[in-house]
């Protein structure tokens, strides 16, 4: 794939020399970022083990990608809609995953200042620089805009025709160009009024945000036909259409297929053929001085600084939670270090955060179906047993966890206390704050007659957590390598407990619950049994705790 980029690329340097650039000195740039952006860690590939070091992570994103475009592009064939309508739910889809891939998974290399430190000692323009990032981010994110319409164009191919289909993929490359025009903005826009660190935040956040989309999405893409109606509507064009780049490109697939040569349609058609090539006028004339502007002023030791000092501040609330929720020093350290590297790491953050997404759905449907109301309580409150579960696995693991041989100078006799602090931090930091926005929610729609079902949940939840006191071996917190964490065994163990014990546990909820005061008798009756269970860990020796 990068021999062919790279061939394309001297085919067009008469190109490169018209508009001013070094080519050489690109054509070096460019093949150095494209060999490493084969081997890079791609969108939810993060959550995944590398086994080896030149696999093609980058064609699996597309696949994945593309399966997704083609089961939302089913809709172009079954949902009887008008052409204006349904391409520009077309286009609103693709706009929107170019635009996240852009943020989410392309700022790492965007604002990658590592570069900086090499390029710009030396006679290196920085308009050359801006074109190497110009031109990775135009093949890679055209590959994915490919692979986020296939499904549309093939779909909209076979309902009218090779030349609709073929119009359609035209305007997604000029879709392109708009998005990566818009985003370009929103980047230069950050990049003055926050730090980098502050950006690489907002640039994780996106990344939460596109995992929960493409989870929560697939959900509801099975019910587009239900979300948008089987009525036919007809076109209403809105003056805020006029400002939707998918809006213009829906009318010119109108104007084409349904041969509606409107007024409205006439202006769409010639937003389209202007708007993305003066989008790419102004990158490469006014944007991209800007840009390499502002990356050189990114990783200063200044801002390094005040981020450390800022850091560095302990939080009043924090102590009094530890104080409360602990009894040791070594278990309140626990508490406290696990607190803050969840809400702190980057990387922990995108790996863990995106399974809340799925309580969306299910909350959705509690409010959507009138049916089975009893059974959706149910798979609202034991999915929260499991997204907690699965967070509390997520903190053995870490990109830094060769750090752990800190544990074993320090002089610690009994590392379960450490297991528990950390526990304890999980339970009050995400346990908690679960339970009473669902608590909130159910006592809202169903009354306080849900108290009891909610206080068994998180009873059954701390259960439920506490009996991996029996686990044979055990991990300290942020110690393991994603790798080692994977491929053995005993991780599928526990999610075949998992699977085993919830689904008992949420039987003894619904027939219990059939009573008058079950759930109130043996509540209190698991609760006992979990913090006794969970005073056991404080037992764990060195001998159970694996290297």
């Amino acid at each position: 794939m990068t021999k062919f980029i790279l061939y394309f690329l001297d085919k067009l340097q008469w190109l490169f020399k018209w508009l001013a650039v070094d080519y050489h000195s690109l054509r070096a740039i460019v093949e150095v970022k494209l060999m490493m952006e084969n081997r890079r860690v791609h969108g939810l590939q993060r959550n995944q083990v590398q086994k080896k070091e030149h696999s093609n992570t980058f064609l699996k994103s597309l696949l994945f990608q593309a399966l997704f475009s083609f089961i939302y592009g089913v809709m172009i064939l079954f949902i009887k809609q008008p052409v204006y309508l349904v391409m520009m739910l077309s286009f609103s889809f693709i706009m929107f995953m170019v635009a996240f891939n852009m943020i989410s998974d392309f700022a790492e290399v965007l604002f990658d200042t590592s570069d900086n430190v090499i390029l710009l000692p030396r006679p290196v323009e920085g308009k050359v620089i801006w074109m190497a990032r110009l031109i990775h981010i135009i093949v890679f994110l055209g590959a994915l805009t490919l692979a986020n319409s296939l499904g549309s164009i093939i779909f909209a191919t076979f309902k009218f025709g090779w030349q609709a289909g073929f119009l359609f993929f035209i305007c997604v490359i000029l879709l392109c160009l708009i998005t990566i025009f818009l985003t370009s903005i929103l980047y230069l826009l950050l990049t003055k009024v926050v730090s980098e660190e502050k950006l690489k935040d907002i640039i994780g956040y996106a990344q939460i945000a596109f995992s929960v989309f493409i989870a929560v999405g697939y959900q509801f893409i099975a019910r587009t036909d239900k979300l948008i109606g089987t009525e036919t509507q007809e076109i209403v064009i809105k003056w805020w259409h006029y400002l939707v780049p998918p809006a213009w490109f829906a009318g010119v697939m109108e104007a084409f297929v349904a041969k509606h040569f409107e007024l409205p349609y006439m202006i769409f058609s010639l937003l389209v053929l202007i708007v993305p090539f003066a989008s790419l006028y102004i990158i490469n004339n006014y944007l991209s001085p800007l840009f390499a502007k502002s990356l050189s002023g990114l990783g200063t030791p200044e801002i390094t600084e005040k981020r450390a000092v800022k850091t560095a501040k302990k939080s009043t609330f924090l102590n009094v939670l530890s104080g409360i929720f602990t009894k040791t020093s070594l278990e309140k350290s626990a508490f406290e270090l696990v607190w803050i590297i969840t809400a702190r790491d980057r990387k922990f953050k995108v790996r863990a955060y995106p399974i809340f997404g799925m309580l969306i759905y299910f909350i959705y449907n509690y409010f959507t179906q009138s049916q089975k109301q009893d059974v959706n309580v149910l798979m609202i409150l034991y999915y929260a047993m499991f997204l907690i579960w699965i967070f509390s696995q997520q903190i053995y693991i870490s990109d830094d966890w060769k750090a752990s041989w800190a544990y074993r100078v320090a002089p610690l006799t009994n590392p379960g206390e450490v297991l528990l602090g950390a526990l304890k931090s999980i339970l009050v930091k995400v346990g908690l704050p679960i339970f009473i926005i669902i608590g909130a929610i159910l006592i809202g729609k169903a009354g306080f007659g849900m108290i009891d079902d909610i206080l068994f949940a998180m009873a059954s939840t701390l259960l439920f957590i506490s009996l991996n006191v029996f686990t044979g071996e055990f991990a300290l917190p942020f110690s393991m390598e994603m790798a080692n964490a994977k491929i053995k065994g005993n991780q599928w163990m526990k999610f075949l407990f998992l699977f085993l014990v919830a689904p008992i546990l949420g039987f003894v909820h619904y027939f219990i619950g059939k009573t008058s005061y079950g759930l109130i008798t043996l509540t209190p009756i698991l609760l006992i049994i979990a913090l006794l269970l969970l005073k056991e860990y404080r037992k764990i020796g060195w001998d159970r705790i694996k290297e």
